[in-house]
């Protein structure tokens, strides 16, 4: 119903309705800290470029993409991340090599998968932790009702990689705030009004390990649409906006463009990094 709805207001209408939404309930977000300590500084475009064009990790990729997409398919018809950003994500776990990772967002388990193989290139000991709300290995979880075969855990035994990942049915607040795991890397990609955003940042920060780095989904600078279809998710820019406003040692850096082709039709990702502003 909600869908349908969007679908009838014209998207300036509707874009314009978001940002009310997310700025009313930001700015009733109280004051909190944000110790930007622990964030890896250094992280460039320049660096970015030069990553994403590496051709040993193009090797490693191609390899690694081609042995899921027989298990899990390659479609992005049935929900989870594009596969431009899948890879964008392998490539960046084979920039930073994190021995842990946590990801806040599970669903239906495609970003999961390419995280843990990337994982599987880093060290014989890295391992993730991806939280959820829902069970999502449950036997009705959003796999079932997506039509995939399986729940992410099952495409995990299948690919080798089950001993990698521990999943946790809780929310993103529930598990940053109570969390003693500390993390090299984390992934944010939840719930993304700018209130829950700017909270899980400063939580998350609390767990980051020394030359940690956050990573947001949903990222759209300025507000602006990214692709044809012009819509925008405005949550993460607009907490990222306040949070370095309050705090200029953090510096949000969008990948912008990537080298290969991400969602209808582009090379746009959604893709951004936290990292300590030197």
């Amino acid at each position: 119903m909600k869908q349908t709805i969007k679908k009838m207001i014209p998207a300036p209408i509707l874009h314009h309705a978001l940002r009310q939404r997310d700025r009313i309930k930001l700015h009733a977000t109280t004051h909190r800290d944000f110790p930007h300590q622990n964030l890896k500084a250094g992280i460039t475009s320049d660096l970015l470029t030069l990553t994403f064009n590496n051709p040993d990790i193009a090797r490693v990729w191609e390899e690694a993409n081609k042995k899921i997409s027989e298990i899990f398919g390659s479609t992005t018809a049935l929900g989870g991340v594009n596969p431009g950003d899948r890879r964008a994500l392998y490539y960046l776990v084979s920039l930073l090599k994190p021995e842990n990772l946590l990801e806040v967002g599970t669903h239906i388990g495609a970003s999961t998968i390419f995280l843990a193989e990337a994982l599987s290139h880093v060290s014989p000991t890295a391992r993730m932790t991806t939280v959820d709300i829902l069970d999502v290995n449950d036997q009705q979880g959003p796999w079932k009702k997506r039509g995939l075969a399986m729940p992410p855990r099952g495409y995990l035994q299948r690919l080798g990689l089950a001993d990698r990942v521990a999943f946790c049915a809780m929310s993103s607040a529930n598990y940053l705030q109570t969390s003693s795991e500390r993390f090299d890397l984390i992934f944010l990609d939840g719930d993304h009004a700018a209130n829950t955003v700017y909270n899980e940042i400063s939580w998350a920060l609390r767990l980051l390990n020394k030359d940690g780095v956050i990573l947001l989904h949903d990222f759209y600078p300025g507000t602006k649409p990214l692709f044809h279809d012009k819509g925008i998710i405005p949550g993460p820019f607009m907490a990222v906006d306040r949070i370095m406003l309050e705090n200029p040692h953090i510096n949000a850096l969008p990948l912008g463009r990537l080298p290969w082709e991400t969602k209808q039709g582009t090379q746009a990702t959604s893709l951004a990094l936290l990292t300590r502003q030197i």
